[in-house]
């Protein structure tokens, strides 16, 4: 892609955000509120960052703001920790994502270091031109990038950094050519060496695991083999799980930076995990609509999934919020109306009850496959959903009092990330990158 292009795609896409700020504004001025928003707390993120801090004395903090700062605005987040102490800089995936960074970030931000980790793959005359242009540093992580990189003579030009592969096995030079690497950075003066050299661990919540310890030992080679050759690059290994377990793993003697990214954000890197001060920085929440009572036999939402049994009615409350704002279809009630008994004696009533059977257990099935239904905090109780996750609704479980503009809460303070994460078959990084555009944003 020409630099050109990639100029004017920023523009457009500049453009695209400034009109769905004016409509969103819009909305706000014209007095019609948001039946769903995504709250984000620059306390909890600045304590985050401390927090984190504190667990790598005299390591630096290089904070993961790639995928829009995972759901939370990269702008809002660089420009709330610019200042903090420790500050390495900042990690995104594309050159895209850098480029709008440096641009967000004025001239409170025009010399902090922009680190592009996957969007440089695939080196270019063009790529190394848009890295000039916008002063951010690609991340070389394949032995053909180098070889490109350094026969086009950009390590004159601009700050770099190598990735090494340990054993993650998707980007990262051989560590066949380390000396080869070597020896050719020791004749090179020090500005034109690389700022740092990283690699990423498989499976850092696990420390003692076989391949994670193979990992610690490769790059701790690595780090003696180019240490004497570049004594100025700063050495980095370690994301959110590593600084948890970073006793175990020794990072403050191997490494000079930490990677932060889930944990950032106030969620513990793994289930069960200790949080260690952090608390999350995104609170997403969905106002009620309208609240139901259920009478024995009826239903609700699309496909009949939940039918009131027994003899007692049952409250249900409608949020305003659906799979189209980042609500996974997957945290669906599976709870399904039950096949009425077949009538009559003749072939038509086993026919029909064949039928219903085989409804039942295509629900069944469908129901194993989805999971065990997600949850929402309602007025400070836990409320299960009830039938199907709609485009823009849902439907919860509730009190007699629950009211039309009670709020309930989907991730936030109230919630455990990890529970949710897996009714819906996932993790919680694509629960937080999944909010969607539509869901209004409000920072403080």
């Amino acid at each position: 892609m020409k630099l050109e292009s990639r100029s004017g795609w920023l523009r457009e896409y500049r453009a695209r955000e400034l009109v769905a700020a004016e409509e969103e504004r819009g909305d706000r001025f014209l007095g019609a509120p948001s039946r769903v928003v995504a709250e984000f707390s620059s306390k909890a993120l600045r304590a985050n960052y401390l927090a984190v801090r504190e667990q790598v004395p005299g390591l630096a903090v290089l904070p993961m703001v790639k995928a829009n700062a995972y759901g939370h605005g990269f702008s809002w987040v660089a420009r709330e920790l610019l200042e903090l102490p420790g500050l390495y800089g900042f990690g995104v995936a594309t050159l895209g994502e850098a480029a709008e960074l440096r641009a967000a970030l004025g001239e409170r931000g025009k010399r902090v270091r922009i680190l592009v980790l996957s969007g440089a793959c695939g080196w270019t005359r063009e790529k190394g031109a848009f890295c000039e242009k916008f002063g951010l540093t690609p991340t070389i992580a394949s032995d053909a990038d180098w070889q490109e990189f350094t026969g086009q003579g950009w390590q004159e030009r601009i700050p770099y950094e190598l990735k090494f592969n340990t054993g993650l096995n998707r980007l990262g030079m051989s560590l066949s050519e380390v000396p080869r690497v070597a020896r050719f950075l020791r004749e090179l003066s020090a500005e034109r060496h690389p700022t740092g050299v990283l690699s990423h661990l498989v499976m850092s919540e696990a420390p003692e695991a076989k391949l994670t310890l193979a990992q610690l030992e490769r790059f701790t080679w690595l780090r003696r083999e180019l240490r004497e050759a570049i004594p100025g690059a700063q050495f980095h290994l370690g994301n959110s799980a590593a600084i948890w377990n970073q006793k175990k793993l020794g990072l403050t003697e191997i490494s000079d930076v930490v990677r932060p990214g889930l944990s950032l954000y106030g969620i513990a890197p793994w289930d069960q995990a200790p949080a260690r001060g952090i608390t999350p920085v995104c609170t997403l929440r969905a106002s009620v609509l309208a609240v139901h009572r259920l009478k024995p036999g009826e239903s609700i939402g699309y496909g009949a999934r939940y039918t009131v049994t027994g003899t007692k009615p049952v409250y249900a409350a409608i949020l305003g919020a659906g799979y189209a704002d980042g609500i996974p279809r997957r945290w669906s009630g599976n709870m399904e109306a039950q096949p009425g008994p077949a009538r009559g004696k003749g072939g038509k009533g086993r026919g029909r009850a064949a039928k219903q059977g085989a409804r039942s257990e295509a629900l069944a099935a469908e129901r194993e496959e989805q999971g065990s239904g997600g949850y929402v905090s309602l007025n400070g109780c836990e409320r299960r959903f009830l039938g199907a996750v709609s485009m823009d609704l849902c439907a919860v479980t509730c009190d007699a009092d629950t009211r039309v503009g009670d709020w309930g809460q989907f991730l936030g303070p109230e919630v455990d990330p990890w529970a949710q994460s897996r009714a819906a078959g996932t993790i919680p990084y694509e629960l937080l990158t999944s909010i969607s555009a539509r869901v209004q944003r409000i920072y403080g």
